[in-house]
């Protein structure tokens, strides 16, 4: 007889090979046609709400893995949150507006700022943006993001516009808004004003110089000025000395020139000057007050004006101010009623008529202002300093501080600062560090310069600018998306649960979305904010096309699908910087084909299952199927927490080790026998399979959040008609909950770990070719450990997979190897129909060369089958 045809063996459409490209498409349209979303909302209609407010990106080229991480840590989230039983919608945004849109446009076409027709170049950026809108909708859904993509939030909507100005006209009502000329960051190349958001800081070399400034009082003595910007000294105004600190006048005994420095770093001016310097009087710094000196060229007279930013570490001790393009040197101004001077045009050339380098770029200026100062003598030292200098975000350049009339959201208003970090230690921050990091910045943050000098944004409402009128700063725009998007789509709440972006953004969006929520509102937009890191390749190093080592998400989608992309994603610790590279990918591919082989196996073994008529009750379960289903709610405990703590890397883990270590290369392993060769309707089979059916049902549950698109289609495969995000996350039952068994069955796995080893050894001796061809002892060192597996010998065999096993005590083991199997040929025969050796082979007449367990499942077979 061909007793193959006899066996269980697994029945499913369920493949094996994913082939997720090709499959995953189809399961978008599923999800469309299905309405999951809209559905998903339905079914929470009236629970507790969870509002996740989305970051809008740029709506300016294709998705990165930036945008990829984000946007699937939400999903994650928004997921989880809905099978936690919460009305968690998701409403996705876009940034339509500011610099990256319009440069990527002009670059297209081909033009520059002065060739731009304003109203037709507004009109084709908002074709650009609504573009590229599309695309990424359409990339974004593709990664299996659920959320309302036919009705997002767009920041160049009439609607959302009317609130940018409302809010802005609310901020003004109330006194925080005002319009004045202060230095701000200036990008001469895109020719407009820059925020703090916008800055990032690079290493420079750059000119480092001392000069000097005749004192009025007497001719024979000089300040002498430290700067590391030349440029900025046809703004000079005056010179800034620390009163709490000592200065000394000292003669050059060369010409008898005297000089006024810091007396600590008096020592640094001699050898940088590499002049011989006597000693003459020692002045208090606050004795300096009062006291005048001429400008190097202008003829203008500057004072000397008290500083306790004049630092002791470097320089001379005396620092030269323009309040036109410094903060502390407008500052100090403002306080002395200094003219705030900035000869500079948009693009960085100084205004300087007569002198040589009137109409120069400020960086060539450098150098002729060096060379006029040496050649009048007041140049006393001139050489190089590296340091961090601020440039511009989009287009890498260096900036400067220009003082133009700009718009201003002042941060002192009404005590505003002071609230504001308040309303940050009300805000959960995730990871903890966020709370400093955002306090820090909020602390030393200047007042908000709101107006930008480009074309494709809001126009600031300006009376006296009716033609070519500023825009908003784009992180004005977006910064007040709680009150165009949280406040106004019903389904949403203000303040949102949740905000989450990259670590940049405590610079950013959280920071800029605070400051209006808090001035008008006394309250953050946010209850919660989680950041994450930035992608890097495999070595941690930046991705750049110039190095070439970019990964697109689309590839990786392409090549393996985007559940191992949010495989990926969630397997990542978020918090800091996460790394990418073709072997992570094949590695999370290879995680991916253990998960799915695992449901594959739960499947396949579950075609002839109804649990509602077959499931066995818990009392009736043999204890290894109580034991694994402990470990199911062990499982299912540990991951909700790590979902309840965003620990996304934790749930991945813990579920992949489970799906290869206890379930597959245990569990699985030992009832494939109960499972294929038992009568099909016995109490052993349908007992192993209603453990199977508790771990798919809980599994999937658990997965669905991360592999959205590899749940929902084993879960349909499970036979349900609706997709799995409408289902509930799975819970810890008590009645399954059996913390005794624990500790046994960790000494079965150990025991086994040696029975395996032995098995090994017994193959390479040529004693056996597979593991049920054995019979083995296994000898036990500690009387303890001995009894427990004694109690277990009848199970052992089939837990082992050998034949026959018997548990003797042997004290003469050493504790270091406090177990031996010892492996030989099996006694009995073998069975042809499970292959394990028993003594009662030919028991049932009618089968000669099967066991009584086979030959009971046989005859129970119907006559086709046996034929």
């Amino acid at each position: 007889m061909d007793y193959s045809k006899t066996v269980n063996l697994p029945k499913t459409d369920f493949p094996m090979k994913a082939d997720l490209p090709k499959r995953e498409p189809a399961m978008l349209d599923q999800w469309e046609k299905e309405h999951v979303y809209q559905k998903a909302l339905e079914r929470r209609k009236g629970k507790e709400k969870f509002v996740l407010h989305d970051g809008p990106p740029y709506a300016n080229g294709h998705l990165h893995l930036g945008h990829a991480l984000n946007k699937i840590l939400k999903d994650i989230i928004v997921r989880y949150k809905t099978m936690a039983g919460f009305d968690a919608p998701y409403v996705p945004g876009w940034d339509c507006h500011g610099l990256p849109i319009e440069l990527a446009l002009m670059k297209e076409q081909k033009i520059d700022k002065a060739q731009i027709d304003r109203k037709k170049f507004r009109d084709q950026a908002a074709a650009y943006a609504a573009k590229f809108v599309d695309i990424q909708r359409t990339e974004f859904k593709r990664m299996g993001i659920l959320g309302d993509w036919e009705n997002p939030y767009l920041t160049m909507a009439e609607g959302y516009k009317k609130k940018i100005t409302g809010v802005f006209e609310e901020l003004k009502d109330k006194g925080y808004i005002f319009k004045g000329k202060k230095p701000v960051y200036w990008c001469f190349s895109d020719e407009t004003a820059l925020a703090e958001a916008e800055v990032e800081y690079e290493n420079d070399k750059g000119p480092s110089i001392f000069v000097a400034f005749l004192a009025t009082q007497d001719e024979a003595l000089s300040y002498v000025i430290w700067t590391t910007t030349p440029w900025t000294l046809p703004a000079n105004m005056a010179i800034a000395f620390n009163p709490s600190e000592r200065y000394g006048i000292y003669r050059n005994k060369t010409d008898n020139k005297k000089y006024l420095v810091a007396e600590k770093l008096a020592e640094n001016f001699q050898k940088s000057t590499k002049m011989e310097l006597d000693y003459v009087l020692g002045v208090d710094g606050s004795a300096l007050a009062g006291s005048k000196a001429h400008h190097p060229w202008a003829n203008r007279i500057v004072p000397l004006l008290p500083a306790g930013f004049v630092a002791m570490d470097t320089g001379t001790g005396l620092v030269h101010i323009a309040p036109g393009h410094g903060r502390e040197d407008y500052q100090l101004g403002s306080a002395h009623k200094l003219e705030v001077l900035s000869p500079v045009d948009s693009r960085g050339r100084l205004e300087e008529p007569g002198m040589p380098w009137n109409g120069v770029h400020v960086f060539k200026g450098n150098k002729m202002i060096m060379d006029f100062l040496q050649e009048k003598g007041a140049l006393l030292y001139r050489g190089e300093l590296e340091h961090s200098y601020p440039h511009c975000w989009r287009c890498h350049e260096p900036v400067i501080f220009r003082a133009t009339e700009q718009w201003f959201l002042n941060v002192e208003h009404k005590d505003l600062r002071a609230r504001l970090m308040k309303a940050i230690e009300q805000v959960e921050w995730i990871p903890a560090y966020g709370k400093n990091r955002i306090s820090g910045m909020v602390e030393a943050r200047p007042d908000w310069c709101l107006s930008r000098q480009r074309y494709w944004g809001t126009e600031i409402p300006d009376p006296s600018q009716p033609k070519d009128p500023d825009i908003f700063d784009v992180w004005f725009e977006s910064g007040v998306s709680w009150a165009a998007v949280l406040q106004q789509r019903p389904e949403l709440t203000y303040p949102a649960d949740m905000y989450l972006e990259g670590s940049d953004q405590h610079r950013g969006w959280f920071q800029v979305s605070l400051i209006p929520s808090v001035a008008l509102n006394d309250k953050a937009p946010y209850k919660a904010v989680l950041t994450h890191g930035f992608v890097m390749d495999g070595e941690g190093k930046p991705m750049s096309k110039s190095a070439g080592n970019v990964v697109a998400p689309q590839e990786i989608i392409k090549q393996y699908g985007a559940d191992v992309l949010r495989l990926w994603v969630a397997a990542s610790d978020y918090g800091g910087d996460v790394r990418l590279s073709q072997d992570i990918l094949k590695n999370q591919a290879d995680a991916y084909r253990k998960v799915r082989n695992t449901l594959r196996y739960l499947l396949n073994n579950l075609t002839d299952f109804d649990p509602a008529k077959d499931a066995v009750p818990y009392g009736q379960l043999p204890e290894m199927d109580r034991w694994m289903l402990h470990r199911i709610q062990e499982e299912i405990r540990e991951s909700l927490a790590a979902y309840d703590r965003y620990e996304f890397y934790r749930v991945a883990s813990h579920l992949v080790t489970f799906c290869g270590g206890d379930l597959s290369s245990f569990y699985l392993d030992v009832i494939k026998d109960r499972l294929y060769c038992d009568p099909e309707k016995s109490a052993s089979r349908r007992s192993a399979q209603t453990v199977l059916h508790h771990i798919a049902d809980a599994l999937l549950r658990l997965l669905a959040p991360i592999l959205s698109f590899t749940a929902d289609e084993s879960w349909r495969f499970m036979g349900h008609a609706e997709s799995i995000v409408l289902q509930d996350l799975p819970s810890p039952q008590n009645l399954y909950v059996s913390p005794e068994l624990i500790e046994n069955w960790k000494l079965i796995q150990h025991a086994r770990e040696f029975v395996l080893n032995g098995l090994e050894m017994a193959r390479k001796a040529g004693h056996i070719k597979r593991s049920f061809d054995a019979r083995g002892i296994l000898k036990v060192h500690n009387l303890d450990e001995m009894n427990k597996l004694k109690s277990y010998e009848s199970q052992l065999a089939a837990i082992f997979m050998v034949s026959q096993v018997s548990v003797e005590h042997d004290p003469t083991l050493s504790p270091s190897v406090s177990m031996l199997f010892d492996a030989t040929l099996a006694s009995g025969l073998k069975c042809a129909r499970c292959w394990i050796y028993k003594m009662d082979i030919g028991t049932n007449k009618a089968f000669s060369d099967i066991c009584k367990r086979c030959a009971d499942a046989v005859e129970a077979l119907p006559a086709e089958v046996k034929s």
